[in-house]
C-alpha cells in the first residue's frame, strides 16, 4: 500500500500553482532519533562500503572487500555473506563462525571499515533548495522532495527522475516517479538508496 502523506508535506510539495488533492494525511516524517541510535547507524556496515578483513595466519583470506548493492560481501570458502546493519565487530564475530564450520581451526578475524560509501541523496531541478541531504533508512522521493523545501513553481512533478548506481562499474539506472501519482495513493512511493540523484525538470508549458 502507497505510504501516507502529511498534511504538511501535501502542501510542501505542491507549491505555488499545482492541485495535488485533497487527502486525509497522516505525517510520514519520523523525528530525528536519538544521539545514541544515529551513532549505531553511522558505525554500521551499509551498501557502497570497503572492509579490510584480515584472518590470523590465514594470508589468503587478506583483502579488501566491497560490499555490493545486496549488502553483502563476497568472501573466499564463506561466499555471499550478508553484513549490512552490522558494525565491524559484528562482521568479525559473524565470520569466525562461519569460518569455524568446517574450514578452520579456532580463527581469529579483525574488520575494519577502510572506505565509506556515499551517504547521501541529491536533490536537484525544481526545488526550493537544491543540494544533498544526508541519508537516512527508508528515505522515499516524496520525502526527499520535501527536505529540499518542496516543488519550485515551475516544477512537472509527474515526470521526476531518480538515477542510482547499479554497482557494476559507473553504470547506472533511472526510474521515473510521477509525485501526484503517489500523493494520490496511485503509485507506491519509492525508497531510495545511499548516492541516488532525485531530479525534478521543469515543465514543458
Amino acid at each position: 500500500m502507497p505510504r501516507p502523506v502529511s498534511r504538511s508535506l501535501c502542501a510542501s510539495l505542491a507549491g505555488p500553482g499545482l492541485w495535488l488533492g485533497s487527502l486525509a494525511c497522516t505525517p510520514v516524517i519520523p523525528p530525528a532519533p536519538p544521539e545514541s541510535a544515529r551513532a549505531a547507524a553511522s558505525a554500521a556496515v551499509r551498501p557502497g562500503d570497503v572492509l579490510e578483513i584480515r584472518v590470523f595466519d590465514e594470508e589468503r583470506f587478506g583483502g579488501d572487500y566491497h560490499v555490493g548493492d545486496d549488502g553483502a560481501i563476497d568472501f573466499p570458502m564463506v561466499r555471499s555473506l550478508d553484513v549490512t546493519g552490522r558494525t565491524k565487530d559484528e562482521v568479525a564475530r559473524l565470520l569466525e563462525q562461519r569460518l569455524a564450520d568446517g574450514f578452520l581451526n579456532n580463527p581469529q578475524v579483525s574488520v575494519q571499515v577502510k572506505q565509506r560509501g556515499n551517504r547521501e541523496v541529491s536533490v536537484l531541478g525544481q526545488v526550493t533548495r537544491a543540494g544533498s541531504l544526508d541519508y537516512r533508512d527508508g528515505l522515499t522521493v516524496v520525502q526527499a522532495v520535501s527536505l529540499a523545501g518542496g516543488l519550485g513553481a515551475f516544477a512537472a512533478p509527474a515526470r521526476v527522475k531518480v538515477t542510482r548506481r547499479t554497482g557494476v562499474g559507473d553504470e547506472t539506472v533511472t526510474f521515473e516517479v510521477s509525485l501526484p501519482a503517489i500523493v494520490n495513493g496511485k503509485a507506491e512511493d519509492l525508497v531510495l538508496r545511499p548516492g541516488d540523484i532525485v531530479f525534478v525538470p521543469e515543465s514543458r508549458i
